[in-house]
């Protein structure tokens, strides 16, 4: 018996309805979980662009259109950290190995301990300061390339190897670019292996010496070293990979960072010395004596007296606390703007030869000068010469890290955790 054909039934208009609404329903959800999805991935996204490419990308400062990257602060913040621990640990090595019974010893133990103190609060500023180089940094390559300065790779490898050696106790060959070798005694390389050298006792200054703005510093010869030996390649290979896995591992340092700062020290070595060169060797100076006292109604007294007609060398002699000139009458001899106390220095070269200031008083008391002779374009003696070829570079940054061509943009949170934990 044939089957019976199934009855075919047609939807209704109502049901058919219903069937497109729920479609469109189910459609508007999907959407609705698609669009949540892809916001969703995209805050996720800029997050992790903003923290990732954004955030080390922005600047820490601009030098003159050119940014410093916040990774780039970063990372000479780790650099500069580890190498300060490093500096802190060499010196508290070198203290815990003193016989703490032997009075020479007590002596070096207490210098020790003051330089680590030093050491450790300057990690307090460590951070604006690491800005503030970085910003010197580009300063110099700046200045570098508009006087046609530069580095070579040669010297680069050299500088390196050089410093390798000193610091190990090896010696090199010598090379043309030894003269550069000084330039990098702030880099890695000594912070590694270099022992810090030990002092003798320092000099009192006298007040003479004091008032002077330019009175050279007291200087520690190092301790003399036992005779070296050649570095062979293979031992300067071995010692530059530890290093700069050391780096690596410590600071995020790669060769190339590296390569970089000791770049930069050698650009700054070479324009230290053309600023050098570009100091005048003459200046106007003034031949003066003085006479000083502790307050003011002594310098009342004294004034009184050259007024009365009393030789000034004479007086000097008798009242004047300064122990250097005393004997001399008070004889300050030649001396340039720019080298004594603002106070004293203002007055001095208001007077003509001959005439006699009033009282000038300055932090070391109560002053009486007496200007002897001038001199518009006398030769600096050398010492103040060198003095002022050796802070030429240093004014100059000075002025230019001020200037509007800098633009700063630091905050603590540019500072990374990392940094900060280490």
């Amino acid at each position: 018996m044939a089957k019976r054909a199934k009855k075919r039934t047609d939807l209704t208009r109502k049901q058919i309805a219903r069937s497109k609404k729920a479609q469109r329903e189910q459609r508007m959800v999907i959407i609705g979980l698609v669009v949540v999805s892809v916001a969703i991935v995209a805050v996720l996204g800029l997050g992790l662009y903003y923290e990732y490419v954004a955030k080390p990308a922005s600047p820490v400062a601009v030098v003159d259109g050119v940014p410093i990257r916040t990774d780039t602060y970063q990372e000479m913040v780790r650099y500069r950290r580890f190498l300060t621990f490093n500096y802190i640990a060499n010196l508290q090595a070198q203290k815990a190995q003193l016989d703490p019974t032997n009075e020479s010893s007590q002596f070096l133990a207490q210098y020790l301990q003051q330089s680590i103190d030093e050491a450790q609060r300057q990690m307090i500023t460590l951070d604006t300061q690491v800005l503030e180089d970085l910003i010197d940094d580009e300063l110099i390559r700046r200045e570098a390339a508009k006087n046609g300065l530069s580095v070579t790779e040669r010297e680069v490898d050299d500088t390196i190897q050089r410093e390798m050696a000193r610091g190990a106790g090896f010696v090199t060959a010598p090379d043309a670019t030894a003269t550069a070798a000084a330039a990098v005694e702030a880099t890695a390389t000594a912070a590694f292996f270099t022992p810090t050298p030990l002092p003798t006792a320092t000099p009192t200054l006298t007040v003479t010496e004091a008032i002077s703005s330019t009175t050279p510093i007291p200087t520690v010869p190092p301790a003399p070293l036992p005779t070296p030996h050649v570095m062979t390649e293979g031992e300067f290979l071995e010692r530059y990979k530890m290093m700069l896995d050391t780096l690596r591992q410590e600071a995020g340092l790669s060769e190339a960072d590296y390569r970089r700062i000791v770049e930069t020290t050698l650009l700054y070595s070479k324009l230290q010395d053309l600023f050098a060169s570009q100091v005048p060797t003459t200046g106007e100076q003034v031949h003066a004596r003085h006479i000083l006292v502790e307050t003011e109604e002594e310098a009342q007294n004294a004034l009184a007296r050259l007024k009365a007609g009393e030789d000034f060398a004479s007086v000097a002699k008798e009242l004047s606390i300064d122990e250097a000139t005393l004997e001399d009458g008070g004889d300050l001899g030649w001396f340039p703007r720019g080298v004594m106390a603002t106070e004293f220095e203002d007055a001095a070269f208001a007077l003509q030869p001959g005439e006699t200031s009033d009282i000038v008083q300055t932090s070391f008391g109560y002053h009486i000068i007496q200007v002897e002779e001038r001199d518009p374009n006398r030769e600096l003696e050398p010492y103040l010469l060198e003095q002022r070829q050796a802070s030429a570079l240093s004014e100059w940054l000075e002025e230019h890290r001020q200037s509007e061509a800098v633009e700063r943009y630091w905050s603590s949170d540019k500072v990374s955790p990392a940094a900060v934990e280490q």
